[in-house]
């Protein structure tokens, strides 16, 4: 199969719907039954976990047999996860793989004609990658905050934001969250970027904790996901912060972060992908 590049965004259940509809477009001749990997950077958020139910349940409904792997962002154990569902039999591995540390191991699996979905990250080595612009998505998630700002605190947010430098894609979505709050907000101090690593759970609680006694004035946080974002928002209340006047903004529109924003909260905001 040629690579293509799909023009797509991920959103829990959608995108599991999205990468069966890849594998079955190019599968659509054959129904013999077939083995489908998963392989997640973690199982232990709700983006994920909402991602493997929609793939477990699509493959139960045809027959087929399913396997997920939680690499825990260890590149090490993605490889050995890689080989072992090839030895396992999967003939189509999805991937949401956060570098190019796994190409040698996708493209062994490749050679022995296993089909490789890339979601989220778009590396050399894949047959379908659903993807988006992430710096525009970072745009988008600084724009929501920065209308905050500005009609909420009169323009002056003292702002912290939480990205990750794991791979180029969300350094992209960093800098599109920054370039947006300079441009929308100019009043607004981003009083520091902040590194917490991708999708590991309780670097949002750990980071919001030492921001707010770092900077007493804190009452922005600008998150490139909502794993992160939950976790801020539960220790910005436990800290008692005036739940008014502090906004957290995110992306992937899970349903704690939308609780969040139904009931008040902290949470303000946060990106509801759908397909193009």
């Amino acid at each position: 199969m040629n690579k293509k590049l799909m023009g797509a965004v991920l959103s829990t259940a959608m995108a599991a719907s999205m990468v069966m509809g890849s594998f079955c477009m190019v599968q659509a001749e054959e129904s013999e039954s077939h083995k489908i990997g998963f392989l997640a950077p973690t199982l232990q958020t709700e983006f994920f976990i909402t991602i493997d139910d929609g793939l477990k349940g699509d493959c139960e409904e045809k027959g087929w047999d399913y396997v997920s792997v939680s690499f825990e962002n260890d590149s090490a154990t993605a490889v050995t996860s890689i080989e072992n569902m090839v030895t396992g039999g999967c003939d189509l591995i999805v991937a949401m793989v956060s570098d190019s540390s796994c190409d040698s191991a996708l493209a062994a699996a490749q050679e022995e004609g296993v089909y490789i979905i890339e979601c989220g990250v778009e590396t050399d080595v894949h047959d379908v990658v659903l993807n988006t612009d992430q710096y525009q998505a970072g745009v988008m998630i600084g724009e929501m905050a920065a209308e905050w700002i500005n009609d909420q605190l009169d323009g002056a947010g003292e702002v912290v934001v939480y990205t990750t430098l794991q791979d180029q894609d969300m350094q992209n979505r960093g800098q599109g969250i920054q370039d947006a709050l300079a441009e929308n907000a100019p009043d607004a101090e981003i009083l520091e970027v902040v590194d917490i690593g991708k999708d590991v759970v309780g670097s949002g609680t750990s980071t919001t904790e030492n921001m707010l006694q770092k900077y007493p004035n804190l009452n922005t946080i600008v998150c490139y996901g909502d794993a992160a974002a939950v976790e801020s928002m539960e220790a910005a209340k436990a800290a008692g912060v005036d739940v008014e006047n502090f906004g957290i903004f995110s992306c992937d529109g899970t349903n704690q972060a939308l609780e969040g924003i139904a009931n008040g909260d902290v949470q303000k905001s946060t990106l509801v992908f759908e397909s193009l």
